[in-house]
């Protein structure tokens, strides 16, 4: 059972602990074959930290997929030294599709000097729910056919830069508000819908894709019994099939508690194996990758797993990893200098009325706080508007600024609502979720009773702009990474026109 194995071995790609190669890690590297190393943010400080982590897993594991999610907007492992990138709704709302293939190109560019060779991105899922926040401004939108022609592009840029591009959720995880690393998804749609609304990204852009990964949903209309990550209906009847793709499948991380917290990451190794997909990831254990290869290699000796399938699954793998793109050096000019706060800026969006400040009139008000973002973890740093405004020369003076919680206290609200009345300015309020967030909700409410002209700016999910029909001004920006909030300075406090679409219609109806 020697070569089954190297075969189980070689169709798992793995995560780790650490920002460099250990003895024991290495150990394990040269005695191991896994198809694959997957780096989080736990691994990255920098790109020349990483460059060099990468080549020390080279030089122990030869030529493996080196993996990532490297999405853009809140979902970005790596951000010190490369051009950062802001999320695919604030490229939907530029609405370019040259400037996605670009996107796509700067993040290969970026990756491929850091030595990553595959990218978990671009999403495909759709944006459908406003209280579907773990796919939010990660997704192109809720028009099928503009995340096809998006997605499309941003993929392209990928490619053409040298990069492995993955497609995700598959068969799409847009039409559910719950979250898959904390608990299992059903979606119950029926499946004529389905297939025309969810399903249409994935069927026109795989069949000629190199790699997909997927979701772990329970699809009622297709497979009640079993989430698309372990069922044969989903992975070889409508994925292989129907749709015609021919890359790799890789499953979402098999720890997360969808699939962990009910048939268990080795199990689910198997069955995933045995539904159809090529490769399992198992992204926070060496351990839980041995034991999963263990089981794989029981049940082809059982006879739970057909040889033939992890033959399969394992040629799939191979032939990916001879087609990767060497590294680049850590010099090379950028393709796209300055791209993303370009999309920042192109993407700031009018919901109603006016877009402009006097720099020494206004005072920004900022809801600030940690917030758990599975696939991202906690996310707590907020690039400040009032800085960035004086950094990018669009303001002489520093511009006051008040930040609160976000669900602040009521006397929080009442302390911060002093403090702006006290600066005698109009308020720029940055909402993070106020949809989601009573208190945050109430003082906006009440700001807009003392400064009917405030300009409110939804900085994360564009719902936030529905949730106060009585303001005046109201803007979109997707993001509240560094570029979308740059370019959002220099709408507010420069001459640039806010020129972005709303590419979530259904934000205001649901």
């Amino acid at each position: 059972m020697n070569d089954v194995r190297r075969l189980a071995e070689g169709v798992i790609c793995v995560g780790f602990e650490g920002t460099r190669v250990d003895a024991a890690l290495e150990a394990t590297m040269r005695e191991i074959p896994f198809g694959g190393w997957i780096l989080f943010g736990r691994n990255v400080a920098n790109i020349a930290q990483t460059r060099a982590l990468t080549d020390q897993i080279r030089a122990c594991a030869g030529r493996p997929l080196i993996a990532i999610d490297q999405e853009g907007g809140r979902v970005m492992r790596l951000r010190d030294g490369i051009e950062e990138i802001p999320p695919m709704m604030a490229l939907a709302a530029a609405g370019d599709e040259a400037l996605a293939e670009q996107a796509g190109a700067q993040i290969a560019f970026d990756l491929r000097r850091a030595g990553v060779n595959l990218d978990f991105a671009p999403v495909l899922d759709l944006a459908l729910f406003r209280m579907n926040t773990v796919i939010g401004t990660r997704s192109f939108g809720g028009d099928p056919k503009n995340v096809v022609r998006l997605g499309g592009a941003f993929a392209r840029g990928m490619r053409a830069g040298g990069v492995v591009p993955t497609y995700k959720h598959f068969p799409g995880h847009g039409s559910t508000a719950v979250d898959s690393h904390t608990d299992l998804p059903v979606i119950d749609l029926d499946e004529a819908t389905f297939r025309a609304r969810d399903l249409v990204p994935f069927a026109e852009l795989l069949p000629d894709a190199p790699a997909v990964m997927t979701a772990h949903i329970v699809l009622q209309s297709l497979d009640p019994d079993s989430p698309a990550t372990l069922s044969q209906a989903i992975l070889t009847g409508l994925l292989r099939e129907e749709i015609g793709f021919r890359g790799v499948c890789f499953t979402d991380c098999l720890q997360m508690d969808a699939i962990a917290q009910s048939v268990g990451v080795a199990r689910g190794a198997v069955l995933a194996l045995a539904a159809g997909a090529d490769c399992v990831l198992v992204s926070h254990s060496i351990a839980l990758a041995r034991e999963s290869a263990e089981a794989i290699v029981d049940a082809v000796r059982d006879g739970r797993l057909p040889l033939a399938r992890l033959e399969e699954a394992h040629q799939r793998v191979a032939a990916l990893r001879g087609s990767l793109a060497e590294p680049l050096a850590l010099d090379a000019p950028p393709p796209y200098p300055g791209l993303g706060r370009e999309i920042g800026r192109r993407a700031v969006t009018s919901i109603r009325g006016g877009a402009h400040l006097a720099a020494d009139a206004s005072v920004v008000v900022s809801f600030e706080g940690v917030t758990t973002e599975g696939v991202q973890g906690t996310h707590a740093h907020h690039p400040s508007l009032a800085a960035a405004a004086t950094e990018l020369g669009l303001s002489a003076k520093a511009i006051p600024e008040v930040r609160v919680a976000l669900d602040p206290s009521e006397a929080q609200i009442e302390s911060a609502i002093a403090e702006i009345v006290s600066s005698g300015r109009n308020p720029v309020v940055l909402m993070r979720r106020a949809h989601l967030y009573r208190r945050q909700a109430e003082m906006v409410r009440r700001l807009l009773l003392r400064f009917p002209d405030a300009l409110l700016v939804s900085a994360r999910e564009p719902s936030d702009a529905f949730e106060f029909p009585q303001a005046r001004n109201v803007l979109a920006v997707y993001g509240d990474d560094a570029p979308s909030i740059e370019g959002l300075a220099e709408i507010l406090y420069g001459a640039a026109q806010p020129s972005g679409r709303l590419p979530q219609e259904t934000a205001a109806a649901n």
